[in-house]
């Protein structure tokens, strides 16, 4: 129905005044939410949901993920990154990664993402014209970019070719209703200086966001500095790689300097709270950077350095670590948490005027939690109820563009029970491989 209403729900809008409505509705209409109201709604072509005991929150948004990586999760575990990466997920990737693959391995990821409460993400990997045909299928909003990267990989044998994957995924999609086409650079690591700008000219040409991962590990600001002279971020913008357009990928290991480089630029962070601790990273400072007035957002990175993609883990996480940094309770407070997973992922992939708040003329990209569940009550504060008491099960629906994606835990247009079954089966090959 192209009219929908939402009734009795305390509604969380995350807008600039963060206004909760304890006992709202909301209308949508054609996609897009066209009232929000404590009076009664009525209309008798408008499809009713009954959200009595529950919480309507804008969708959670991921801000950084390897999506097709589910078929290797729990592969390569406990160990460094580098030797992670190239001993063992770089040489896996030349074997497994093909279209078929990275068909079942994304309706693996949406499922799981889709039941934890995430209705947008931004993925970097191979063959994302699949990802983006999976994603339109499944409804689910995402920001996807084919990962340029100075090897031959399973996708493009060349840089130039890999470029024109990037700019064909562009002309393609840009426009689109859900999916949000991008471009995307690995690392100042991986990539020269002609590859790292070359993908910045063509972010900057079609007006996408660009991703990149940044100061990752001490051994890449190490490598980066012996190298150029100077660490990864600082690097980065002698070249022209900081700016509005950019999203940088964990930043654990910023310096001062490269700190207020990211905040005068515009340059938004991903942080990966709970990648980064299973490969020892580190931990990234957010309560500084948030102080400083970077945007930061929230990821989970690939399920291969994870292991999930739970964004309600992963807000709890970046909660708890900067109070430890700090040794001060009051560090990235549930209510800052719960904007860095909704409000700020949408500033940081430059959707901030469609997605990431409840508010008229937004897209109507909602999730409803289950708030009288005996985990989350009683509930005193709406905000420290989601971040430090949720758990992913407590997502009972979501929609996006005013779409119905699950409804009372049943995810409508993915195949679970095939899905499961692919993904068994492809396990299994690489059991014996």
């Amino acid at each position: 129905m192209n009219k929908k209403i939402i009734r009795n729900a305390r509604i969380i809008t995350m807008n600039e005044r963060l206004d909760i409505l304890p006992n709202g509705n909301i209308l949508i209409e054609n996609g897009k939410i066209s009232a929000i109201t404590t009076q009664s709604l009525e209309d008798t072509d408008a499809e009713i949901t009954d959200a009595e005991g529950m919480f309507l929150l804008p969708g959670l948004i991921n801000t950084h993920t390897h999506l097709p990586m589910t078929m290797l999760r729990g592969f390569a575990d406990d160990l460094p990154l580098h030797e992670w990466l190239t001993g063992h997920i770089f040489p896996a990737e030349a074997r497994l990664v093909t279209p078929e693959n990275v068909r079942i391995a994304t309706r693996l990821a949406f499922i799981e993402m889709i039941k934890s409460g995430t209705t947008c993400f931004n993925d970097m990997y191979f063959f994302e014209d699949i990802i983006a045909e999976e994603a339109k299928n499944a409804g689910i909003r995402g920001v996807m970019g084919e990962s340029m990267i100075d090897f031959a990989t399973a996708s493009f044998q060349t840089v130039d070719e890999g470029l024109a994957r990037c700019e064909a995924l562009i002309r393609k999609w840009q426009g689109d209703s859900i999916i949000h086409p991008s471009v995307c650079v690995h690392a100042p690591y991986t990539c020269s200086q002609a590859t790292l700008q070359q993908s910045k000219q063509l972010a900057d040409r079609y007006g996408t966001l660009l991703q990149i991962h940044v100061a990752e590990t001490r051994q890449e600001v190490e490598d980066i500095t012996a190298r150029t002279g100077m660490p990864p971020a600082e690097y980065l913008h002698s070249i022209g790689l900081l700016d509005r357009n950019v999203i940088a990928a964990h930043c654990v290991w910023l310096n001062p300097k490269e700190i207020e480089l990211l905040a005068r630029t515009g340059t938004s962070i991903g942080h990966c709270p709970k990648s980064n601790l299973k490969l020892a990273s580190g931990v990234a400072d957010i309560d500084t950077y948030l102080k400083a007035g970077i945007t930061v957002a929230l990821g989970t990175d690939g399920t291969a350095s994870n292991n999930t993609l739970d964004l309600v883990e992963e807000m709890r996480f970046a909660a708890l670590l900067a109070k430890v940094v700090h040794y001060n309770p009051e560090a990235v407070k549930a209510q800052t948490a719960l904007r860095m997973a909704t409000i700020n992922g949408a500033k940081a992939l430059g959707l901030d005027t469609i997605t990431g708040s409840i508010e008229i003329g937004k897209r109507a990209d909602l999730i409803l939690i289950h708030a009288d569940a005996s985990n989350m009550l009683p509930v005193y504060d709406e905000y420290s109820a989601i971040v430090y008491a949720m758990n992913s099960k407590n997502v009972r629906s979501s929609m996006v563009n005013g779409d119905w994606i699950m409804r009372n835990r049943i995810v409508c247009h993915v195949d679970k029970e095939n899905t499961l079954e692919a993904i068994k089966q492809l396990s299994g090959q690489i059991r014996k491989m």
